[in-house]
């Protein structure tokens, strides 16, 4: 059973960060430090301006000053700090060339530290990229195989990469920039406050036209981002498909059309896109307008104060100086809001996934192996509507080969599915030497089994951990063995890298007889005591029918097998022989009982193995 569910976004931020605690941490830490040596640049620059001012080409001397209220107080902060260079003699060339050299230490230290931040919040961002990724792909692969019949993998891609980047943006540089816009709009709001509460007010009132203009705009940021994932998750299923079905595209002659379907994915990518960056892009002008209009009326309230004699040139300079200051930390913080709207975007795609529940749960048993049968008792299964198997009863002895035959469409292959619990019964039970199928933990009990299916899929690998899959505790000479009961390692030590030879994506690199044989190599390397082939050799020519052929024979020869089959070799040979139809079974037996007996299954050997048996045929 899966341990994830269902999260709130701020509870998604939180599991995510504690186990980064100690690099926020540290980029909490560099960023007040930032903000804070940030701090100081109005003072630097408030003792140049006073030093300026105060030399012989600027005016005479100044009536002597009153003591400040406040060491922030914008009208005096230059004459303050200028005062603290006093020792080093009050030549003002002098103490320009300090202030000078103070202010690029400042700048430098200000420029390495933010870049230190910046490191420290790219690598918490990929961090959490990588936890949410690997617990959204243990939470996918937990759930059983209906769900992914029901998902495109397309867009279940997208969800792991795209959306899992989007939210894990929140742990970083939102981080970061919360935490550095907000100390600054403390430290500059401490300047403005302690000179002028009309233009403290002034700049709140700029803080509330920000914020407004952010409120309007989270929603569509919001929808129009989930869009674009949504855009982005179609496109990239469609990217796939056409891939990995090119043989079938080239075959047709269908390229014409694929470009078509990709052309109008692209072209939904595109117009989700930009539907977004109307809305994204509109907010850098917007604010500044905003902000032009924010500058002039502090400008304009600054000089009011100047005419009533509250606020002095240097206070005035200063304070616009201060006030542009502010206006860069209230704009991004605004941002950074509208920017949550898009993480939530990203985080819905995520919690939608998370939200699913596996309706195959693991019991608290471990299955070691099969000692007496497999029973199905009274089994019923439906795909939603559309019932696929009505009371399915019989039993797999130790030892027995089993055979499913009957029409396409009768339920075999869903049969097998559910023997290997990939699927739990609607109604009905199956019992693994008399206990339920429901108290075993599903990864135990699969690894009993050998499995190979109709369209034998490999990876994009080497021969070599192609038969290996999965198994890392098995040996070379495990994969030799395999191998060689397969039929497989004549043609594979042809090859000139031999068990190092890659087989190409879906394994296109090899015939269909050698991807087979690969594949049965693949179920027996690790000695499972039960087997599933589901028509393994139905799409195969006769030469490699027979190669694949001998080997099953070989394999099956000491094994549990069920085996679906088309193919008279195999169905002569079983010990028991069970004939499906529309989901129910016809008749139980074995063939020289069953072709005498049983009309369908007799006229299954008529069209299927194009010829008709008699009773004495084995």
């Amino acid at each position: 059973m899966s341990e994830f569910g269902p999260l709130t976004f701020s509870q998604l931020l939180i599991k995510y960060a504690l186990p980064l605690w100690k690099s926020i941490l540290l980029l909490t830490i560099g960023t007040l430090t930032s903000s804070i040596l940030a701090a100081a640049q109005p003072a630097i620059v408030a003792a140049i301006l006073n030093t300026l001012m105060q030399g012989p080409s600027m005016q005479g001397p100044s009536s002597p000053e009153p003591v400040p209220s406040s060491p922030f107080d914008l009208n005096y902060l230059g004459s303050r700090t200028a005062g603290l260079l006093s020792p080093i003699g009050g030549d003002p060339q002098t103490i320009l060339l300090a202030l000078g050299a103070i202010y690029a230490v400042q700048a430098i230290m200000v420029s390495g530290i933010d870049y230190g931040n910046h490191l420290v919040s790219i690598g918490i961002r990929l961090n959490a990229t990588r936890f949410i990724q690997n617990d959204l792909l243990k939470h996918l692969l937990s759930l059983s195989l209906g769900h992914f019949q029901k998902m495109k993998s397309g867009d279940l891609i997208s969800r792991v990469t795209a959306d899992a980047t989007q939210t894990a943006i929140g742990l970083g540089p939102l981080v970061q920039g919360i935490i550095h816009h907000t100390a600054r709009i403390l430290i500059y709001g401490v300047y403005l406050c302690s000179t002028s509460m009309w233009l403290t007010i002034g700049a709140m009132l700029m803080i509330g036209v920000q914020f407004s203009l952010t409120r309007i705009l989270k929603k569509p940021v919001a929808e129009r981002t989930r869009r674009e994932l949504d855009a982005k998750a179609n496109l990239s299923t469609t990217l796939q498909e056409t891939f990995t079905s090119i043989r079938v595209s080239k075959s047709f002659g269908a390229e014409e059309f694929e470009l078509k379907k990709l052309g109008s994915s692209i072209e939904g990518f595109v117009r989700a896109n930009l539907r977004l960056q109307r809305v994204a892009k509109f907010e850098a002008p917007a604010r500044a307008f905003l902000d032009s209009l924010a500058s002039i009326g502090i400008f304009f309230i600054a000089l009011e104060e100047l005419r009533k004699g509250t606020l002095s040139i240097e206070g005035l300079v200063m304070f616009v100086y201060v006030g542009r200051l502010l206006i860069t930390p209230i704009n991004h913080m605004a941002t950074n809001f509208v920017w949550v709207q898009a993480l939530r975007a990203g985080f819905e795609g995520i919690n939608n996934l998370l939200a699913q529940r596996s309706k195959v749960l693991d019991g608290p048993l471990v299955a070691k192996t099969l000692e007496k049968k497999i029973e199905l008792k009274g089994v019923y299964f439906s795909y939603g509507h559309d019932p696929v198997l009505e009371n399915v009863s019989f039993d797999i002895n130790l030892g027995e080969m089993v055979a499913l035959v009957g029409p396409s469409g009768a339920g075999k292959s869903t049969l097998a599915d559910i023997i290997l619990r990939l699927y739990d019964p609607d109604r009905g039970e199956v019992l693994f030497d008399g206990v339920g199928l429901r108290e075993f933990k599903q990864h135990g009990y699969r690894r009993l089994f050998g499995v190979v299916s109709q369209e034998s899929l490999l990876f994009h690998d080497t021969v070599h951990n192609n038969i290996l899959y999965g198994r890392t505790d098995l040996t070379e000479e495990d994969v030799l063995r395999a191998a060689r009961m397969a039929n497989a390692h004549e043609f594979v030590t042809a090859f000139p890298r031999g068990y190092d030879t890659i087989v190409g994506d879906r394994g296109i690199r090899l015939s269909g007889g050698e991807r087979q044989r690969v594949a049965i190599a693949r179920a027996v390397v690790a000695n499972p005591p039960i087997l599933i082939m589901d028509e393994a050799t139905s799409a195969l020519d006769s030469e490699s029918e027979r190669l694949v052929q001998v080997a099953i024979d070989r394999i099956i020869e000491n094994a549990t097998a069920i085996v679906i089959a088309h193919r008279l070799s195999t169905v002569l040979h079983a010990d028991k022989i069970v004939v499906l139809d529309n989901g129910r079974i016809v008749d139980i037996g074995r063939h020289q009982e069953l072709i005498g007996r049983c009309a369908l299954y007799s006229k299954l050997c008529e069209l299927q193995f194009h010829e008709r048996f008699d009773i004495s045929s084995s």
